[in-house]
């Protein structure tokens, strides 16, 4: 039996500022807190993880298997660990974990700045930076996602959603093109600093956030995490909405970290150029999110969820087929439908999973789909291959076509899916 998200916490604005108009969620103290310390720890990590480190190891390898391992290196971790990273938001104190987390993260980024600075890197530093920060994200993710539910009422859940989601879109606008600004006039140290600032101001801002407690979970923390996966195995939706994030993750989004190969390769540009290419698609995602803020309940139905998917697939294959033909110009373009397309579907997923999932499992359900997203940078490792041996626009394409497949086939044999529609207003 499903449970409803929990009752509306106490701090909420004060009618002046109510009077602003601000949007619901952040109407909400801790919440607005919350939302502008993510703000930075995001804008941090795109820069750090989609950006430069991905520059530093091509520079010092110049080869674009290392893309890839540097996925794989985050992925292996915070895919290991992901199921742990969601039981444990369910038996302890989140903010705690997100706290040490983040802290933990902004050290590695200050060391990795470090070895930078005084010319002793080397691909193994970045490597192994990368395989602590994804230790660290298995941890903070699913932690995360406990949280900012809690500190909203039912009725502004959907904006919550909505604001983290262009948090996260927003910063893809930003991050990739502001490090490649530092990186080209300064330097990748710098770059690195900067980033590890906003690590630092959510841990320390997590710390003062309140909202009502809940039951604790007890027992094995194998035997929970069993009960997790149960729970989610038993529910064809849920099943189908972490398999989406999973395709999503592992063959749809990893051109992202196949954009300096593009950019050296394929496009023959300078680092610049490449985050504004990142910044397409994010600006893309930024005016998906908007779009699908104005949907309202209609953006859980499954013409939304799948019709999404769907068209980001074929923008997919479009970028492929565009950055053979050499244009820099139509790449934009495209990547900003892109961009466009999948941030409606993947916000269709995150209402349809935070609306849905009781409290006690919330934990451990986003620790699943925390591990499903977490295929992003798996998916590096495997599209690096086939840019290695084949070509970038081919692994691109193949990616979208997949992504198509696994939207249409459970969709037809199962019609809970097809006719997939919000849940009823609580009473």
């Amino acid at each position: 039996m499903q449970e409803s998200p929990p009752s509306s916490p106490p701090e909420v604005a004060s009618p002046s500022k109510r009077r602003l108009q601000l949007p619901p969620a952040l109407q909400y103290r801790s919440f607005r807190n919350y939302w502008l310390a993510l703000l930075a720890s995001v804008t941090g990590y795109q820069m750090l993880v989609n950006f430069s480190l991905l520059w530093l190891i091509y520079d010092i390898t110049h080869d674009a298997r290392f893309e890839g391992y540097v996925g794989l290196s985050i992925a292996i971790p915070a895919i290991g660990l992901n199921l742990f990273g969601g039981v444990f938001a369910d038996r302890l104190d989140p903010r705690k974990l997100v706290g040490i987390a983040q802290l933990l993260t902004a050290t590695v980024a200050v060391a990795l700045a470090v070895l930078v600075m005084t010319e002793t890197v080397n691909q193994w530093h970045v490597l192994a930076a990368a395989f602590l920060i994804g230790s660290m994200q298995a941890f903070d993710t699913p932690s995360r996602q406990s949280i900012w539910p809690r500190l909203v009422g039912r009725e502004a859940l959907p904006n919550a959603v909505a604001l983290n989601s262009v948090v996260w879109t927003g910063t893809r606008i930003v991050a990739p093109a502001i490090a490649g600004i530092i990186i080209g006039r300064t330097s990748i140290a710098a770059a690195i600093f900067v980033s590890a600032t906003g690590f630092y101001i959510l841990s320390v801002v997590v710390q003062t956030l309140k909202y009502p407690s809940g039951d604790r979970i007890a027992g094995s923390v194998f035997q929970q995490m069993l009960a997790g996966f149960a729970f989610i195995r038993e529910n064809p939706v849920f099943m189908y909405l972490i398999g989406m994030t999973f395709f999503n993750g592992m063959f749809g989004m990893s051109y992202i970290f196949l954009m300096p190969v593009f950019a050296k390769e394929v496009l023959d540009v300078g680092a610049e150029k490449t985050g504004w290419l990142l910044g397409a698609s994010g600006a893309g995602a930024l005016s998906g999110t908007l779009i699908a803020a104005q949907m309202g309940s209609r953006l859980c139905d499954a013409k939304a969820l799948m019709g999404g998917s769907i068209l980001f697939s074929l923008f997919l294959m479009a970028f492929g087929l565009v950055t053979h033909l050499g244009s820099y110009e139509l790449g934009l373009v495209v990547l900003f439908f892109a961009g466009c397309s999948n941030n409606i579907y993947l916000m269709s997923v995150m209402v349809n999973l935070q609306t849905r999932v009781p409290d006690r499992f919330r934990g451990r359900v986003m620790g699943f789909f925390t591990m499903t997203w977490s295929m992003i940078a798996l998916g590096a490792f495997q599209a690096s291959f086939f840019a290695h041996y084949i070509s970038p626009s081919v692994a691109v394409a193949i990616g979208g076509a997949l992504v198509i497949a696994f939207v249409l086939v459970p969709a037809m044999v199962n019609k809970e899916i097809r006719s997939l529609a919000p849940l009823p207003k609580a009473e």
